[in-house]
């Protein structure tokens, strides 16, 4: 029997956001803002979220599609450092069924003066790591839907 051979996958993400740096640290950080935006889709709802923000504290969130078993996604922070660097390790589960691929994340924030922001998502797991990929995207941009909904109008 042949042994399999474990593949080691990294997913990077990188997008510039017309938001200070601090805006962008909340909308990860804190309970409301992430129960605003951290949609894996864009029928998705929110049915819960909850931060501990410290090292070995839990942040959960559990979404999904109306009428269908929510996705629940449990970390646990590994780093911090306010307002530009969080890791985290955790898994996604549905039904109680864990869903392969991911492992470890982290969002590393630089701040580009004018009030604009770059966001690095690293994401690193196994071959099946690409499904996690799949709801980053409509959750970044709900992120971005979310911030530009904030900015005050120009005159």
């Amino acid at each position: 029997m042949q042994q399999r051979i474990r593949t080691e996958c990294v997913l990077v993400f990188r997008r510039v956001y017309d938001a200070p740096i601090e805006r962008i640290w909340r909308a990860w950080t804190e309970a409301s803002e992430l129960g605003r935006w951290y949609l894996a889709g864009d029928d998705y709802v929110i049915h819960a979220a909850e931060v501990d923000l410290r090292v070995g504290g839990v942040w959960r969130v559990s979404f999904g599609s109306p009428g269908k078993p929510p996705y629940v996604e449990t970390n646990r922070y590994t780093e911090i450092k306010r307002p530009f660097r969080l890791a985290w390790e955790g898994v996604l589960e549905v039904d109680g069924r864990q869903i392969p691929g991911g492992a470890g994340s982290t969002v590393e924030l630089f701040d580009l003066g004018d009030g604009r922001t770059a966001l690095v998502l690293t994401n690193t797991g196994d071959e099946d790591l690409w499904r996690h990929g799949e709801g980053w995207i409509p959750c970044l941009n709900s992120l971005e839907r979310l911030l530009a909904a904030a900015l005050p109008a120009s005159a």
